[in-house]
């Protein structure tokens, strides 16, 4: 419940902030690629802190990261920045203003590519946003996911050749959480005020489920999901 009560003090001061900025902030078409190249490095760490408007994540790029960004607010350009310590790669994109100007038809969508080559230490932070994070092909190693305020969807269909974590926190609104059916699963529900659908999983217990897969299955994703206000389903995918 505080996770709950933090989001929504969080977003009526990112409110507070936008009132007062909203007049001087000019708007302007903003656009540009993220690159993030190869080197050495045998993983990375990706942190992708995101204030409000769209957000994609998927695999496929050919490079470390691969993006674009296009948004009419010059101050919500992200800083990229990286870093290679003893063959790990450290990544962070993060957008400098955050606030509910994105409510007043502003534009700020990211489409961001991350590598399926190496593995991949996953963090996002949403905050009043609409995101799609398809996550299939990935070589991930564990996941963290702050929803914040908005609707979500995360995609984690697919084969799966190596078992990691994820842990999600979802704040305000709906979220639906696509699960592979050949890989093992098991989820672990805290539920807030909040609606869960969990059709064709098996309860084991207060808040636990499995696909038909986990009892046979060499590689397990493990899910810890905190549900806030609002619903998530979890379906099962190919």
């Amino acid at each position: 419940m505080r996770k709950i009560l933090g989001v929504f003090v969080g977003v009526v001061l990112l409110g507070v902030v936008s009132v007062w900025s909203y007049d001087w902030m000019k708007s302007e078409r903003v656009s540009g690629a993220l690159l993030i190249e190869k080197d050495n490095a045998k993983s990375l760490d990706v942190a992708i802190r995101f204030g409000a408007g769209n957000l994609l994540i998927e695999g496929g790029a050919t490079q470390w990261v691969e993006g674009d960004i296009d948004t009419n607010v010059k101050k919500w350009y992200p800083s990229v920045t990286y870093k290679n310590k003893r063959d790990a790669g450290y990544v962070e994109i993060q957008q400098k203003m955050k606030g509910f100007s994105a409510l007043r038809k502003q534009r700020n969508d990211w489409n961001i590519q991350l590598t399926n080559e190496i593995p991949v230490n996953l963090n996002v932070d949403m905050g009043v946003s609409d995101s799609v994070l398809r996550l299939a092909g990935i070589h991930l190693n564990h996941v963290s996911i702050d929803a914040g305020v908005g609707d979500t969807t995360i995609n984690l269909g697919g084969e799966w050749k190596d078992s990691f974590d994820v842990d999600i926190n979802l704040g305000v609104g709906d979220a639906k959480v696509h699960l592979p059916k050949g890989t093992g699963v098991k989820l672990s529900v805290s539920k807030g005020i909040g609606s869960v659908g969990t059709k064709g999983l098996i309860a084991k217990g207060k808040g636990i489920y499995v696909n038909e897969a986990y009892e046979h299955s060499d590689t397990t994703i493990q899910l810890k999901v905190d549900v806030g206000v609002g619903g998530v389903d979890f379906i099962l995918v190919e």
